[in-house]
């Protein structure tokens, strides 16, 4: 059925002023209209009717003429799981990319930004030194260890197959300790955890690259990500831990700014040598800093919000990102992390465990297993299933994991259970750099559990 532009606007319209009617302009206005209407009829002075009526329709109309009803974005309605689309349409019917059509997933991005100058500081293998910043560095060798799994035809044969079939197959890892968070790059696969492990793969077989941290106490690793050409990887942890690897070495950023709070999440973007680092802590604080000849030069910490948990970040490029905490709220950023703004969501009623977000999309995950969309105008809640522990989006591939070894998928037909070969809740997932052939998806969680996907 063919709909006419008059329609189109129409729905839009309504959809629109469905978000309205739960915002605190339209409780105001309708506040001031009971009270005018009541002081008409006191003073009986019709005067006030008029300007009741104005004060109630104006605002919303006002609103949507000037697209400033987009500041006022809530929860309007429930959907199914199989009701998702990957696209959403504006208020004209037509469909919109929020940023630009090369914009890719969170857990990497696709620009370059231009770092602050820094001084180069030259420190050998182990040895510990103060550079310019205050920071307390270390550069130590990778060391790889533990190699575990089949042969190597029988290696190369699961890979094969999982290659025709795309089927989740679980991984051996030489670890059982609880892994939190991965990320794929076109170099490789890398998921951190407790005791401050960080395992890592070419495709293969996992191995041990660090078994206790970058600062060697055996702190709980929280988060990781890669820089945009997959060549260098952070993570960070429990009691300020930070770590930078690149080429198989590692260089101990740990404490910046003198801050030892655990870091929940890490979000990197920009090149190798010219990276910009975003952590994110339990205090609601956030510090972002940019690596250049050796080290990172941090700016002020900030705080968002209201002081609330921070529990993810993500960048769809090097200007674009987003954050979720634990009080119901996500922010946006659109000048790399200067200055953040609330885009939601009122009347969620659950704990945010994770963000994702493309160039058309922004969707949260939470702990009562729902996922909600953003369409630039209002969020949507999708009953997807279990609760939710991570969530990645790329192009028009979408991923989200939660507890018992659930993993959903979103498709053209919206959010689809996939199956996995293991029932161990998983905390991480990523989806594989579109650039690497095949692309290896990872999801990791208790027991050292990883699962994998080639596409």
């Amino acid at each position: 059925m063919t709909v006419s532009s008059d329609d189109s606007v129409s729905q839009g319209f309504f959809a629109y002023y469905r978000a309205y009617a739960r915002s605190g302009i339209h409780a105001a206005s309708a506040a001031a209209l009971t009270a005018l209407i009541g002081l008409a009829s006191y003073t009986d002075n019709n005067g006030y009717i008029l300007l009741a009526i104005t004060v109630y329709v104006v605002p919303p109309i006002f609103l949507y003429l000037t697209a400033e009803g987009e500041n006022v974005p809530s929860v309007v309605g429930d959907e199914t799981a199989d009701s998702d689309k990957l696209k959403h349409s504006d208020r004209d019917g037509m469909e919109i990319d929020r940023y630009d059509d090369s914009a890719v997933s969170g857990k990497s991005a696709t620009r370059a930004i231009n770092a602050t100058d820094a001084d180069d500081t030259t420190t050998r293998v182990g040895e510990r030194s103060r550079n310019d910043t205050g920071e307390d560095t270390v550069v130590a060798d990778f060391v790889t260890s533990k190699t575990v799994g089949s042969e190597h035809d029988a290696s190369s044969q699961r890979n094969i197959d999982s290659e025709i079939e795309h089927d989740w197959i679980e991984a051996e890892t030489p670890t059982e300790e609880t892994l939190l968070d991965v990320v794929s790059t076109n170099n490789g696969a890398y998921a951190v955890g407790e005791g401050g492990v960080v395992l890592t793969t070419a495709g293969e077989e996992w191995s041990i690259a660090l078994e206790r941290g970058p600062t060697a106490n055996s702190n709980t690793l929280r988060g990781i990500d890669a820089t945009t050409d997959g060549k260098t990887v952070w993570f960070t942890g429990d009691s300020g831990v930070l770590g930078r690897y690149e080429d198989g070495r590692l260089t101990d950023h740990s404490a910046p700014r003198d801050q030892t709070s655990t870091w929940e999440d890490i979000a990197v973007t920009g090149a190798t040598g010219n990276e910009r680092i975003h952590l994110v802590n339990g205090s609601g604080e956030l510090l972002s800093g940019s690596f250049e000849s050796g080290n990172v030069s941090w700016g002020n910490i900030k705080q968002p919000g209201s002081g609330s948990s921070i529990s993810n970040i993500t960048f769809v490029d090097s200007d674009h990102g987003h954050i979720c905490d634990t009080n119901q709220c996500v922010y946006e950023t659109t000048d790399s992390g200067e200055s953040y703004k609330r885009i939601g969501i009122e009347d969620a009623n659950a704990t945010f465990t994770g963000v994702g977000a493309t160039g058309s999309m922004v969707a949260v995950a939470s702990d009562d297993g729902s996922v909600f969309r953003y369409d630039d105008a209002v969020w949507t809640r999708l009953h997807v299933g279990n609760a939710l522990f991570a969530i990645d989006l790329i192009e028009e591939t979408g991923l989200t994991t939660g507890d018992g070894g659930t993993v959903y998928e979103l498709t053209e037909d919206g959010w689809k259970t996939v199956e996995t070969p293991t029932d161990a809740d998983l905390y991480g997932i990523d989806i594989g750099a579109d650039d690497s052939t095949p692309s290896l998806d990872v999801a990791a969680g208790t027991d050292g559990t990883v699962i994998e996907r080639h596409r």
